[in-house]
């Protein structure tokens, strides 16, 4: 399969996850705490951002230069230069307002975790053919690891998001960069987020989860891309939850990280 293939196979894991969802009643009551944690934080993080609306723009364009015309024939390059500003003032806002929104549902699967680490695990006994059961103390501690898991993956794409949004205040003009990179940094990690249950339970480090990321490259930018656009859909992004995790079972079940991890381990020639 070439590039244009893996990329749109990752595309169309979302649909396959809720596809999945559907054709198991028995996983929907599970499937519904998510959802219920994600309408709190996206309802919330919607409505502070919204009564803070002028104040975030305000910021923003304090950021780009103020055009002045000193004489009638300098409007020539100062209207369309003022055009241009106001138009990425407010491409900015849309940015952090798409920042915001994703952040809210990572912070959603922090608050869920426990529960999508179980709806995970079934999700991969049913598509593997293979559910294990589990005792009550394993199924603590199991929601201890994940919930510390999760808060672990959230932290590291929050220092990213700091250290970029400090960098695009404090050095002129790079907010036209670091605006960009947020998108670009978050949509790479997702995947490893909602893949992460499934890679949690294999045991895999951050540095395995990063070789599998680029070796299915493609198909990550894929899944990522759709998932991130469909998290700035009113509505959609409150169902997203189980249904990309769901999707991120299926991809590891599909493309078996663990056999990555011995190829690396023969081609290094260490035990």
């Amino acid at each position: 399969m070439g590039v244009v293939g893996r990329v749109t196979d990752g595309m169309r894991l979302a649909s396959e996850g809720f596809s999945f969802l559907r054709g198991h009643p028995r996983l929907w009551g599970l499937a519904m705490i998510p959802v219920l944690f994600a309408l709190l934080c996206v309802g919330g993080a919607g409505s502070a951002f919204w009564l803070r609306l002028d104040e975030i723009h305000a910021f923003f364009a304090s950021l780009l230069p103020v055009l002045e015309a000193g004489a009638w024939w300098t409007w020539i390059w100062v209207g369309p230069g003022k055009v241009l500003f106001f138009l990425a003032g407010w491409l900015a806002v849309l940015l952090s307002f798409a920042v915001t929104f994703v952040g809210a549902l990572l912070v959603a699967n922090v608050a869920s975790a426990p529960f999508l680490d179980v709806l995970s695990e079934r999700v991969e006994g049913i598509a593997l053919g293979r559910e294990a059961a589990v005792t009550d103390e394993g199924r603590l501690a199991g929601a201890l690891s994940s919930f510390a898991s999760e808060l672990g993956r959230v932290a590291f794409l929050g220092g990213i998001w700091i250290l970029l949004t400090l960098a695009g205040v404090l050095v002129p003009g790079a907010h036209f960069v670091t605006g960009p990179l947020l998108v670009a940094t978050t949509v790479a990690f997702l995947p490893l987020d909602y893949a992460g249950f499934a890679l949690d339970r294999r045991g895999l480090s951050f540095a395995e989860r990063r070789r599998w990321l680029a070796r299915h490259r493609p198909t990550m930018l894929g899944f990522g891309g759709i998932a991130f656009a469909a998290c700035m859909v009113p509505g959609l992004n409150l169902l997203l939850l189980p249904t990309l995790v769901t999707a991120g079972t299926l991809l590891v079940a599909r493309t078996s990280p663990e056999r990555d991890r011995v190829r690396d381990v023969g081609l290094d020639g260490s035990s």
